[in-house]
């Protein structure tokens, strides 16, 4: 069995944080020390996956590791077979969702399981949070440049495009990126040539772009040029919101609980599992508009209650304090993520149960607003398109779809 345990370890099948130690009896040691660290040097994919960190983009969701083997609900299930047949080819993928919800991590998965992947450059892959930066910098970071071509160009320097050649370009924030950029990135997206800053030289590099955002998609279309978005939006993910996969809820806030200990370096903090169970049951029934960041915010402020040196709270008062840092309540669920979950549910024949708590409601009223802003919008945006009358794509007035169209926000 310790082998067993050593195995795992090493190959990246135990949750950090842990460290592998072997102990020698007194008549064993010849000078070593009673214990010391084990470290075999096994690579595995797994392991690789864990340490992937893109460079220059960071978050608390960032340290969740998306592991279908623990996966509880089938709509996770058919993203990641979606992620594992898109990682194989040299095609944009856009990752959509919320903010929280692991776009990051996900990007990550991708790239671990693709051919498109240095191993290398594990530890830091080329990678960029787009609104950190202005246009003309952002240029510079993704292009480079040549000594001397604008102030403080010092010397050459070669862009994320050239790190990122064979590997996996990731750009989180892509509705940040400007429409002078967006023109330049088609063509390297599609041609894979680009020139960097003061050369009149082409450049190329063959590498694979993943794009995420946590805007709406109406939002994201105002943003980006329609053939910058139809190029970096040939494969598209979304991921989902956890308030719509609570099921995950139990295994992720196990993860996080230890992780959260860990970078607190609060030492070993223990709750009992019925504590555990508790938190997984009120986070299950939360609207979380911060996801997998307020499990973390959560579990910070529950260690922080259970440290406390000067007056340490119970385990019970403890996940209460915790839980009372994040925003919200399950009856106060966003006019807009309601009506979204309940389409979901619909869709999907499964219970309304977690969106209603106990002594709670459902405001049907903004959900039935929401439902036909959505398909008011809807139909008279493809009859324009069409060049054709809204009549004529449905039963009602198109007088009748404006005022559906109104009552989204409560107006009429």
């Amino acid at each position: 069995m310790q082998t067993v345990l050593v195995l795992m370890g090493e190959t990246g099948f135990i949750d950090p944080p842990f460290v592998l130690v072997k102990s020698y009896r007194k008549e064993e040691r010849n000078g070593r020390p009673a214990v010391v660290p084990v470290q075999l040097g096994i690579d595995s994919y797994y392991k690789a996956y864990r340490a992937a960190r893109p460079s220059e983009v960071s978050s608390e969701d960032a340290a969740v590791v998306w592991d279908p083997a623990r996966f509880k609900s089938s709509r996770m299930r058919e993203i990641f077979d979606e992620a594992r047949r898109f990682a194989q080819l040299n095609v944009p993928v856009l990752l959509l969702g919320e903010r929280g919800t692991g776009k990051t991590t996900l990007a990550g998965w991708i790239r671990s399981h693709s051919p498109y992947r240095v191993p290398d450059r594990d530890g830091h892959w080329p990678a960029v949070a787009c609104g950190q930066y202005n246009p003309e910098t952002m240029r510079a970071e993704l292009f480079g440049y040549k000594r001397g071509s604008f102030t403080g160009a010092l010397k050459d320097h070669e862009g994320l495009l050239a790190v990122a050649h064979k590997d996996t370009l990731f750009l989180d924030e892509i509705g940040d990126v400007g429409r002078d950029l967006q023109r330049l990135l088609i063509k390297a997206v599609e041609e894979k040539r680009y020139m960097r800053l003061g050369d009149d030289r082409q450049l190329t590099s063959d590498f694979r772009l993943i794009s995420a955002t946590n805007l709406p998609d109406e939002k994201l279309r105002e943003r980006l040029d329609p053939d910058f978005f139809d190029r970096i939006s040939m494969l598209t993910l979304r991921m989902p919101p956890l308030r719509e996969i609570p099921e995950e809820i139990s295994w992720l806030w196990e993860m996080v609980f230890a992780q959260a200990a860990h970078r607190a370096g609060s030492g070993r903090v223990r709750l009992p599992a019925s504590a555990h169970r508790a938190i997984v049951d009120q986070l299950s029934r939360h609207p979380l508009p911060g996801n997998l960041r307020d499990l973390f915010r959560v579990a910070y402020r529950t260690i922080a209650a259970r440290v406390d040196q000067h007056s340490p709270l119970s385990a019970a008062d403890a996940s209460e304090y915790g839980l009372a840092g994040v925003e919200g309540s399950p009856s106060e669920i966003g006019a807009d993520a309601l009506p979204k979950a309940v389409a979901l549910a619909f869709a999907e024949s499964t219970s309304l149960e977690p969106l209603v708590a106990s002594g709670e409601s459902i405001n049907t009223k903004a959900v039935e607003r929401a439902f036909k802003a959505y398909l008011a919008e809807e139909i008279r945006r493809i009859a324009k398109k069409r060049g054709v009358s809204s009549e004529s794509l449905c039963d009602v007035t198109d007088r009748a779809l404006r005022e559906w169209a109104a009552t989204r926000d409560g107006k009429k």
